[in-house]
């Protein structure tokens, strides 16, 4: 009787999405998405009404992107970032033309295309990151996600006199921020820990990103 086993065959390796859909997709995901949160605004109750007033929200979806195409090159996942959050600046402030009938004014869309310019490579990399990598590059990559969503709660908190009415909202969106590390910072509390740790010196970093926003939208 033959001693010999079989060769053991590797894993069949991940297949990745075609470029062409990854970044179809990524633009027309992020036009849905600009439209959807132009009208949750004035539909969804008032717990998680600020998904329709978040550009957390889209830089989660830039996120998502990069965590979809993650076998794709890094420059794919970054572009498919970027796409979502320029669909979903098209998206919003098309609808609100249609929606009011007259044409809007261009300073708030290009000072979020802007935004978006250098959000949407960042978030579709860490998207990437995370489904790809792990130890800290995966606790950075959560760190990030939860750290957008928690400072942009903290900003409307810490300028309550302007969001009285979404106080409770912002509430919601700090603790869901914190949140993301724990659940998907990954399998072990070492992970998890990693991900807090980033995510505490990330929300500063990124309440400071949204008070430059706010005086840009000003300006």
């Amino acid at each position: 009787m033959s001693t010999e086993t079989a060769p053991v065959q590797d894993p069949a390796p991940e297949r990745a999405v075609p470029l062409w859909a990854l970044l179809l997709l990524s633009g027309m995901g992020g036009l849905i998405i600009g439209l959807a949160t132009m009208v949750a605004q004035g539909l969804l109750p008032d717990a998680v009404a600020w998904l329709g007033n978040s550009a957390a929200v889209w830089s989660a979806a830039a996120f998502a992107a990069g965590a979809a195409g993650a076998a794709a090159r890094p420059w794919a996942c970054a572009v498919a970032g970027l796409l979502t959050q320029w669909g979903a600046v098209i998206g919003y402030y098309g609808s609100a033309s249609l929606l009011w009938l007259g044409a809007q004014d261009l300073h708030a869309p290009l000072v979020w295309m802007a935004c978006g310019a250098l959000s949407g490579p960042v978030f579709g990399l860490a998207g990437a990151v995370w489904r790809n990598r792990d130890g800290w590059w995966r606790a950075a990559a959560v760190g990030l996600l939860g750290a957008v969503l928690a400072a942009e709660g903290v900003f409307k908190l810490a300028n309550w006199e302007h969001f009285t009415h979404m106080l409770g909202t912002a509430w919601s969106q700090a603790l869901l921020g914190l949140a993301v590390p724990l659940l998907l910072g990954g399998s072990g509390w070492a992970g998890r820990a990693r991900a807090l740790a980033v995510f505490a010196v990330l929300v500063p970093l990124g309440l400071g990103f949204f008070m430059l926003v706010d005086l840009a939208l000003m300006a």
